[in-house]
């Protein structure tokens, strides 16, 4: 029963994987569009963007970019007529394009470009982007940072591509611009209070998530930064809000930490912790489990991993852990 394991379960509540996580526009676009132009299609973030700088101006605001499988497609939308296709594909060669390709255009299909108010991210590449963007923005009355549909498409492509990259700080910077520019999307500051706990920001993390909702997300967002980066002041940041935490996550994410840094006994007081607030969350019943199970008590540790036995096919890696520890201390006694 080793630690990856169990942050692999802390951690599937947030899904941060290869890339950081983005909810799809709801809006589609108008059903009036007749055909689509691809332009490119990569499996790289670097080389959309570098699609997308060549687009110029006067095309900017027809261009969408889709995720199909594994690739990001660049394509021109705005064609209401296939009269239009000869003389576009002429200007989009013109601009480097080799093989632009038609299609019909399927409005169901959702591209990564913005609503009006943003539900999605955005990227720019080589555009200008400042030093020092704006933090995000804490007084309704400050306009917020305007950006195109065009940019922001850009913005995710490079905010992704930083992740990627495994640059945090870059990535930072993008979330920022996002949040400053009034992105509604309420995953982007999750993402964002992800990274304020790899850079071990939390200040910038309190200001952000000031007067929100659902501040336990965002606060454990930052708690799964900050141990995926072993930053030292996790527990600082976090206990204050303990008693205010109904969810017995902040408590679970605490016992992670000190059982990191070889406390057991503290961890196991905070997988209780989390346990006794909330018993039917299973990652907490299978932490305090497991932190039983490592203090040596085997009998305990069967009757708690057994709680969990009655758990619906979505918690089958906890299951199959806890079936698997089950049957081994069983052997043991």
């Amino acid at each position: 029963m080793k630690q990856p394991i169990l942050f692999a379960l802390i951690c599937s509540a947030l899904l941060f994987a290869d890339e950081l996580s983005f909810a799809e526009t709801s809006a589609k676009a108008s059903p009036k569009r007749s055909h689509v132009l691809q332009l490119a299609s990569s499996v790289s973030l670097e080389h959309t963007a570098k699609a997308l700088d060549k687009i110029p101006e006067k095309y900017r605001s027809g261009i969408a970019v889709y995720k199909i499988g594994n690739y990001f497609a660049t394509r021109y939308i705005d064609i209401y007529d296939a009269a239009q296709l000869p003389p576009l594909i002429e200007d989009f060669k013109k601009m480097g394009f080799s093989s632009p390709i038609s299609y019909k255009f399927n409005p169901d299909r959702i591209p990564l470009n913005l609503g009006k108010l943003s539900e999605k991210s955005s990227s720019p590449s080589d555009n200008p982007i400042p030093n020092t963007p704006p933090l995000p923005q804490t007084n309704p009355n400050t306009p917020a940072l305007s950006l195109s549909e065009f940019d922001k498409t850009k913005l995710l492509i490079e905010t992704q591509t930083a992740y990627k990259n495994h640059d945090y700080t870059q990535a930072t910077i993008y979330h920022e611009m996002m949040v400053a520019a009034g992105f509604k999307e309420r995953q982007i500051l999750i993402n964002l209070c992800y990274l304020y706990g790899r850079e071990s920001s939390s200040a910038q993390m309190e200001r952000a998530i000031a007067s929100k909702r659902g501040t336990v997300d965002y606060l454990y967002a930052y708690g799964v930064g900050a141990i995926e980066a072993n930053r030292s002041d996790l527990y600082t940041t976090l206990s204050p809000h303990l008693v205010y935490d109904k969810s017995g996550r902040l408590a679970m994410l605490c016992g992670y930490f000190f059982e990191k840094q070889n406390d057991p006994n503290r961890a196991k007081s905070f997988y209780k912790m989390a346990y006794d607030t909330n018993p039917s969350d299973p990652h907490i019943v299978y932490a305090y489990a497991r932190s039983i199970d490592l203090s040596g008590n085997k009998d305990q540790a069967i009757f708690y991993y057994t709680q969990l036995a009655a758990l619906g096919d979505s918690f089958d890696p906890i299951r199959e852990a806890s079936a698997t520890r089950i049957n081994q201390l069983r052997r043991e006694l």
